[in-house]
């Protein structure tokens, strides 16, 4: 009995002084907290659309291919259409990998014009067809509110310095 009550007593000491020992947190560090959270959850989700995306095809400095028609990935911003106008010059005609690169720069240079940031790219893909596919990732530039709701805003050329990558490398 007088060893249980020992026990009971020390039990209850512990409990207590480890119940002292906690501090309540202030409204600043659950903050922090949350931020922090939010922040690892963001660069956690960027990393998955990014490995989602299909690699940048390569192309050997002797590569000719001749495409047909182009299909665009990733646009909502410009439409198929106004994207086939772009390109438009490359189809039907043998096209090296500098006239590759000529492409996905005109591309992003029709995002430019109306104040977006993208990168336009050609993904690894089979090119015996008469078909290529153009991936482009369009970026989101910095959102201002509006009613309450976060708008996306084009850039302006005025105040924002714009860097664009292309993703035809050099092989």
């Amino acid at each position: 009995m007088r060893q249980t009550l020992h026990t009971l007593a020390a039990l209850t000491l512990m409990l207590s002084a480890s119940a002292g020992a906690q501090t309540i947190p202030d409204a600043g560090a659950l903050m922090r907290q949350t931020e922090q959270m939010m922040r690892q959850n963001q660069l956690q989700q960027n990393t998955q659309r990014r490995e989602a995306l299909p690699p940048v095809m390569v192309f050997a400095d002797s590569a000719v291919v001749t495409v047909k028609r182009f299909k665009f990935a990733g646009n909502k911003l410009l439409s198929q259409d106004q994207l086939q106008a772009v390109v438009a010059s490359f189809a039907n005609r043998p096209l090296k990998p500098h006239d590759l690169q000529q492409m996905t720069d005109a591309v992003s240079e029709a995002y430019r014009k109306i104040g977006w940031v993208v990168r336009a790219y050609i993904p690894r893909q089979d090119l015996s067809g008469e078909e290529m596919t153009m991936q482009v990732i369009e970026t989101i530039p910095p959102s201002r509110k509006r009613d309450g709701q976060r708008q996306p805003q084009p850039l302006d050329d005025l105040t924002h310095i714009v860097f664009v990558h292309h993703g035809v490398p050099n092989a």
